[in-house]
């Protein structure tokens, strides 16, 4: 039973410590701001390499993608399909990478609002070239409408004439009766 239950723990191992990425996403946006996803590896042991695919839904946009010297011996990013999609890919030939790192920002733009969805799929190699299975991730956002709601002022209350004429004339009329109530006593 130990043999077995040892057996068990070496095949479940290393699917526990595979590598997964985290997303760092504001949950709602204004339409035309351009805001922040940084994406994190997790979790990360003998990698030989990391290819990150972002993909928008229509209301979002890339503008730009950011990357960081982690070491890589090699790394390339790049946006597709009218700025919808985007990837970064790192090669660690020499050293594989062992431990956590920041693969990357994209910088978004809400171009219309309602709700919008980015996707993002990663996918990794050991320092042998075996594939290392990432599960997607999925950030659901609102684009909200930029326009403010102004409230209106009845200015045709304070400029319309006919509103001034009878203020004065009830104006005149007070003063007339004030003068002959003081002047009765």
């Amino acid at each position: 039973m130990k043999k077995f239950a040892a057996l068990l723990i070496l095949l479940i191992l290393p699917t526990c410590m595979a590598i997964d990425i985290s997303v760092n996403a504001p949950p709602k946006v204004k339409k035309g701001d351009l805001f922040t996803v940084e994406v994190y590896a997790n979790n990360v042991s003998s990698c030989g390499g990391l290819e990150c695919n972002i993909y928008l839904s229509d209301n979002l946009v890339v503008d730009d993608v950011i990357t960081y010297d982690v070491g890589a011996d090699y790394n390339l990013t790049m946006t597709m399909n009218k700025n919808r999609s985007a990837a970064i890919q790192y090669a660690f030939l020499t050293n594989p990478k062992n431990e956590d790192f920041k693969v990357g920002e994209f910088k978004i733009k809400a171009i219309k609002s309602g709700n919008a969805t980015i996707t993002i799929k990663a996918v990794a190699s050991d320092s042998e070239g075996n594939a290392i299975k990432i599960p997607q991730k999925t950030v659901n956002l609102k684009i909200t409408s930029n326009s403010t709601q102004k409230t209106e002022k009845n200015d045709s209350f304070l400029f319309n004439p006919i509103t001034i004429i009878f203020a004065v004339l009830l104006v005149g009329l007070v003063a007339y009766i004030i003068k002959k109530v003081v002047g009765n006593e």
